[in-house]
């Protein structure tokens, strides 16, 4: 694994757990590594970071980038899910039903873009598909009950600390240090 791959799993490691400056920071290193960055992923999740902390104007234009390379490369349900996410958070609800709506018929047992389109469905004022759709997120959470984020996040960053070396390895080592004594992960 190279280091930006290492670095993104660090990445969606910190989202998970809600450590949202190790998050700015990871996705800020990457971009700033990468220079021209044409991973909508990569985009989605600074935004989150940035959206958490506060920085609401470079958020919606991290969430603009996003969306704009999402639309671009629609394949599945992971594009479709992450496309809408984009999209309502810029306020785009419309958009953002028809793209939720393509995450279910991708993969109608996925929980939770159930979840998100039943969210969406209530911004556009679509009470009875808002029902049914959170009707099908209760089933299918039911099926299959998802893992706690944060321990999801803390298995992605031991991960990438057992696949890492040199300063990467060190710079998760920091998080880690800095994660150890947090209640919130103990159980995990």
């Amino acid at each position: 694994m190279d280091i930006i791959e290492i670095l993104y799993k660090v990445a969606e490691a910190t989202v998970c757990m809600m450590k949202w400056r190790h998050c700015e920071k990871t996705y800020r290193m990457i971009i700033d590594m990468k220079g021209n960055v044409e991973e909508a992923g990569v985009w989605h999740g600074y935004a989150i970071c940035l959206e958490e902390l506060g920085k609401r104007e470079e958020s919606r234009e991290a969430y603009r980038i996003a969306l704009e390379l999402h639309l671009g490369n629609l394949r599945g349900r992971e594009s479709y899910l992450w496309g809408g996410w984009a999209a309502f958070k810029l306020g785009e609800y419309e958009l953002a039903c028809k793209l939720f709506e393509e995450a279910v018929k991708e993969d109608p047992s996925y929980a939770y873009s159930w979840l998100s389109l039943s969210m969406a469905s209530r911004k556009c004022n679509r009470e009875e598909r808002a029902k049914e759709a959170m009707e099908n997120y209760r089933k299918a959470i039911k099926e299959k009950p998802y893992k706690r984020r944060e321990c999801e996040g803390k298995e992605m960053l031991l991960e990438a600390y057992k696949e890492s070396d040199g300063w990467v390895k060190d710079y998760i080592e920091g998080i880690l240090k800095d994660i150890s004594n947090d209640k919130a992960l103990e159980s995990c």
